[in-house]
């Protein structure tokens, strides 16, 4: 049985639910919202949760910059806690050059003696302070996008399968799906590792590919860490982020070789619910972590799984080679941070051709025919990823 909505958003994670609920606050109160599994179950579920302005383009920095006004208008609706933790974020400078770039960026410099008790300041020379920082809990956002959504009309479909995107006249007309067809001229791609795939089922390139990442969580401390209260800290030079979780920390560092993570069975991204892959020996992130980290706890933990990266590391935001066709995807580790904008910035494009952020430059045709080649894409994927280590 073939069925008609006004649009249909394919994936259930932070991205497609704020794509959702942007489109139906504009008054597209007809779309349907398909996750394979179940909401989250894709990456969002991994995600640790950092949000910086300081990284990526003017647009992305733009789009980052929405999120506490959507916490806020989500709280108000939903009654729900959307889950944005505001705790202001430290970057430590240990060499002359690092403090020259955080003053380069209009960074507050403090002494290193402003550092919370848990961090040793030795070899510390000047310590930025970023107010705008913060972190998300991943849980949270997502869920209090969907109740959202869901209010306004949103039709949520779990455990429901894409098997096929229609085409005819070059534009798209359809999905099909593991329980029936879906008549729409508008189609949006937020399934992040899996997105390349989906769009080649239209004949349409999407140029992401998935990419290991992995971070660990310690043991509570003896005394509790609160991480409402626990700026997050960056530490580029030991290669060294963390926050605050569960009374110890999330520790996370950047690999000096990213592992690509196209299913070796020929399997589409994400097939499997919380697709974990096998972790990479953590010695490093144990040892810079050691040296920074006063009476650090054990590790209890090693959570490692695939994030949609593009080749520039910037997200996709518009309109692919297909019309009608529209992705929301590569979000290069980012997503918790950007979901927010670039739902907002793509109903916008979608409903009235223009957005409030210029995402131009983020268009999802902005490759060119390179983008066509899995391999030029993974390849130019894994050095963005890569680069984030400097």
């Amino acid at each position: 049985m073939t069925s008609e909505t006004r649009a249909v958003v394919i994936g259930g994670g932070i991205v497609g639910c704020s794509v959702a609920y942007h489109l139906a606050s504009l008054g597209w109160t007809e779309i349907t919202l398909l996750e394979q599994h179940q909401l989250t179950d894709g990456t969002t579920w991994h995600s640790a949760g950092f949000v910086t302005p300081l990284r990526g383009s003017p647009a992305t920095r733009a789009l980052v910059g929405y999120l506490p006004a959507l916490a806020d208008r989500l709280r108000a609706e939903t009654g729900l806690d959307p889950g944005w933790r505001p705790v202001g974020g430290l970057r430590l400078a240990s060499t002359p050059a690092r403090v020259a770039a955080l003053t380069a960026l209009g960074v507050e410099l403090r002494p290193p003696s402003s550092l919370p008790p848990l961090i040793d300041d030795k070899d510390v020379q000047a310590v930025g302070w970023v107010p705008e920082e913060g972190f998300v809990r991943p849980k949270d956002l997502p869920a209090a996008l969907a109740a959202a959504a869901t209010a306004l009309g949103v039709t949520v479909r779990t455990g429901v399968r894409v098997t096929g995107l229609t085409v005819a006249s070059r534009r798209i007309t359809g999905v099909r799906t593991s329980d029936g067809d879906l008549k729409t001229s508008t189609v949006v791609l937020a399934a992040g590792a899996a997105s390349a795939h989906l769009g080649h089922l239209a004949g349409a390139t999407v140029p992401v590919a998935p990419v290991n990442h992995q971070y660990a969580v310690t043991a509570p401390f003896e005394t509790p860490l609160d991480p409402d209260t626990l700026p997050t800290v960056r530490d580029p030079d030991r290669n060294l982020y963390l926050r605050g979780a569960g009374g110890g920390l999330i520790l996370g560092a950047y690999p000096s070789a990213p592992v690509p993570a196209w299913p070796l069975n020929g399997a589409p991204p994400l097939a499997e619910s919380r697709a974990q892959a096998t972790p990479a020996p953590i010695d490093e992130l144990v040892a810079a972590a050691s040296g920074r980290i006063r009476d650090l706890p054990e590790i209890v933990k090693v959570i490692c799984g695939p994030e949609a990266f593009t080749p520039d590391g910037e997200p996709l935001v518009g309109q692919t080679d297909v019309p009608g066709l529209w992705a929301a995807a590569g979000m290069s580790l980012h997503g918790m941070a950007l979901a927010g904008g670039v739902g907002k910035a793509l109903a916008e494009l979608i409903t009235s051709g223009s957005s409030e952020v210029d995402v131009r430059s983020l268009s999802p045709q902005r490759f060119g025919p390179f983008a066509h080649n899995r391999h030029w894409t993974t390849t130019r994927a894994v050095d963005a990823f890569a680069r984030l280590r400097s």
